[in-house]
């Protein structure tokens, strides 16, 4: 435990500063399995995060909402390395324990499920600019609520992230066989992270 927390503190005073996001990236490498998977799922390499920014800017990607969004770590991530130059909406259920003392700090701004009307403005400010938006879901794993969301996004553009095939691991959306409506979405792109992650972006179609 006390490990832990002395790891936990250099990764907080690691992310004061937003240049630090390659030291970050570093530092990630020596962490036990278990604490990285408290901060984050996937610990993106420094070519994955700047491959993923170099794809929102070539697709004009202004804002994400990133549903389920955990700790934010990830997010934390992408806008550091992209000096800011588009916005993350974290969302995230159970607004008790993510603002207990037991949970990880948050790194981004966090909103949650249970605020109703918050939702809703969320996904409306999300999409308000005059560039595109986009749905971001990390290693989800609830077909429900995943397609409630879609149904109510009014955004062009869909980011799934999670494992390759044959990896024995179970996520709903699985980036590579989404099950999305073919006549409302298409496969745009994917991106190669680390050896076992795909990230898969689909545009709407209609």
């Amino acid at each position: 435990m006390w490990q832990e927390q002395t790891e936990l503190h250099e990764i907080y005073c690691l992310t004061a500063a937003k240049q630090n996001w390659r030291k970050l990236i570093a530092f990630g490498d020596t962490l036990q399995l278990e604490l990285k998977r408290k901060l984050l799922w996937i610990w993106p390499t420094t070519a994955n995060v700047l491959k993923f920014n170099q794809a929102l800017s070539e697709l004009q990607i202004q804002n994400i909402l990133s549903i389920g969004c955990g700790s934010g770590l990830l997010e934390w991530l992408m806008l550091a390395a992209a000096e800011n130059r588009f916005n993350i909406y974290g969302l995230e259920r159970d607004a008790n324990w993510w603002c207990s003392k037991y949970a990880v700090k948050s790194f981004v701004p966090l909103n949650y499920v249970e605020h109703a009307r918050l939702n809703a403005k969320l996904l409306t400010d999300c999409c308000a600019g005059v560039y595109p938006c986009a749905l971001l879901f990390c290693y989800f794993n609830d077909r429900q609520a995943f397609l409630d969301y879609l149904n109510i996004f009014v955004g062009n553009w869909l980011i799934i992230i999670g494992p390759q095939p044959n990896l024995g691991i179970h996520t709903d959306p699985n980036p590579l066989q989404a099950q999305l409506p073919t006549e409302q979405w298409a496969l745009h792109s994917l991106l190669q992270w680390t050896e076992h992650n795909i990230v898969a972006f689909y545009k709407k179609l209609t």
